[in-house]
């Protein structure tokens, strides 16, 4: 919370340069990138080939323009005052997602070489923000990342499902917290992410809570990528 207001405060003081599209601008959004994303419907979306396990998945709009723009920067520039901004976003896809009553949205966490890089677990962070709007949520953390094993770009999309599972293990302690709070509660679980280009990691982490007897009923992201089959590259 410290940490968040120390961001705001400085966003208003300093002199920057809009995510979204570089000009310079008082926010970490102009007004011009704030109203073209306001604009965006979230949307159901579905990658093609659709990962075996895939929940049904929204977005909020396609990766691309000023949104693409303002995740790079946030996840890869450190540009940590867009939390609120981009938490702001993605809670409109988690209402379009599950149309009211309780929610428990758990992210997709991240490594812990990424969270060095990142000053933090940049998805945690978004999707707490996101909670804040959402009337009856709560953020779970039932998931870790472990190591990356390396590159599966040369995958078979077999192999790549197989990796990608390989890269979660479920926290007994904390998955067995949220089965007793879904039972008190019955809320809705909704997978939260950046980005979704093969689905991949989204049905990984899927199935990784199945094992664990949690259910994820939506899954919900910022952006989602346009993949072809033909020219498939190796995405979320």
């Amino acid at each position: 919370m410290a940490g968040e207001l120390v961001d705001g405060l400085v966003d208003l003081v300093l002199p920057a340069t809009c995510a979204g599209c570089d000009v310079l601008a008082a926010r970490a959004l102009c007004q011009r990138c704030q109203e073209a994303l306001a604009r965006a419907r979230p949307q159901w979306t579905r990658p093609d080939p659709e990962p075996e396990g895939l929940p049904p998945t929204f977005a909020l709009a396609a990766y691309a323009g000023a949104l693409s723009r303002a995740i790079v920067q946030y996840k890869e520039e450190n540009r940590h005052e867009l939390t609120g901004a981009l938490g702001g976003l993605l809670a409109r896809v988690v209402d379009r997602a599950v149309g009211g009553g309780a929610v428990v949205l758990v992210p997709v966490p991240a490594t812990a070489a990424a969270v060095r890089k990142r000053h933090g677990d940049h998805m945690l962070r978004l999707t707490r923000a996101a909670a804040r709007h959402v009337t009856d949520a709560v953020v779970a953390r039932p998931l870790k990342a472990l190591p990356r094993a390396g590159d599966s770009a040369e995958l078979s999309a077999a192999r790549r499902a197989i990796a990608a599972r390989e890269a979660f293990a479920v926290r007994p302690d904390r998955a067995a917290a949220l089965r007793r709070h879904l039972g008190r509660a019955g809320a809705a679980v909704v997978l939260v992410d950046d980005i979704v280009t093969t689905g991949a990691t989204l049905a990984a982490a899927t199935h990784r809570l199945a094992e664990a007897g949690v259910r994820v009923d939506r899954a919900v992201v910022l952006a989602a990528t346009q993949r072809h089959r033909e020219t498939g590259r190796r995405g979320r």
